[in-house]
């Protein structure tokens, strides 16, 4: 991004000089980006000074303003750093956001630029587990069964478990219960033969997070199959 200059003409410098009034608040058109869920961080940089600006001594001063919605919003947050991290509300959170940036040279006030984009909040909305294998299978079964759900809204992140029934965590956690993790992603398989050590009733999770750290919890759905032991092969005589 380069500053718009300013600058006299050296054969009018009798003239009075003009003022020229920087961009205002609002006048920008803001670029749409792409959804992002509640609770997640939206991490923004402003634009380096360039080498030949850095040779003449020049220094920029970076503004941003965050607003609900859009450019006449409410103010929500004011930064004067180059980069700048937003967590968006978990709750209660608007339904866009709307980041304004102006640039200006220090040592030539001025030399202002703007520039501004708005990002969609959006849920990733229901989620439900399909499949075309049985309910019911054998412990023994080393078929690979696949497991999915709609695509991955872009977003957030997709993670699975499987758990035995009655351990299934209070909590969901992104990075939680390594043991249990399955894969990522809108689909899994799952050999039973491999992941089930007795039979019983099994519970497939698939859980929805933001995109970066601290990866908050979206929503989930799960599915339930029944592992079946392999029958005795005691014979009586009666």
């Amino acid at each position: 991004m380069s500053l718009a200059s300013i600058m006299s003409n050296s054969a009018a410098q009798d003239e009075a000089p003009q003022s020229v009034a920087p961009p205002s608040t609002g006048s920008c058109t803001p670029v749409l980006q792409d959804p992002v869920a509640p609770g997640d961080i939206i991490d923004l940089r402003g634009p380096d000074v360039p080498a030949d600006q850095q040779a003449l001594g020049i220094h920029w001063d970076y503004m941003w303003t965050v607003k609900e919605d859009d450019a006449g919003g409410r103010t929500v947050a004011t930064l004067d750093t180059q980069s700048i991290s937003f967590a968006v509300p978990t709750t209660e959170y608007a339904e866009n956001y709307y980041f304004e940036m102006l640039v200006t040279a220090r040592e030539a006030a001025l030399c202002i630029n703007q520039a501004c984009m708005t990002f969609p909040i959006v849920t990733p909305g229901q989620c439900s587990i399909t499949t075309d294998s049985s309910d019911q299978i054998c412990i023994i079964d080393d078929k690979n069964h696949k497991y999915s759900t709609e695509s991955t809204p872009g977003q957030v992140n997709q993670r699975w478990w499987v758990f035995k029934q009655g351990e299934v965590p209070e909590n969901l956690e992104y990075n939680g219960n390594a043991d249990s993790k399955v894969g990522d992603g809108s689909n899994i398989n799952i050999k039973w033969n491999e992941w089930a050590e007795n039979s019983g009733t099994y519970v497939i999770m698939t859980g929805y997070f933001g995109k970066k750290s601290p990866y908050v919890f979206q929503g989930s759905c799960q599915k339930q199959v029944v592992i079946v032991d392999v029958p005795l092969n005691t014979i009586t005589v009666t």
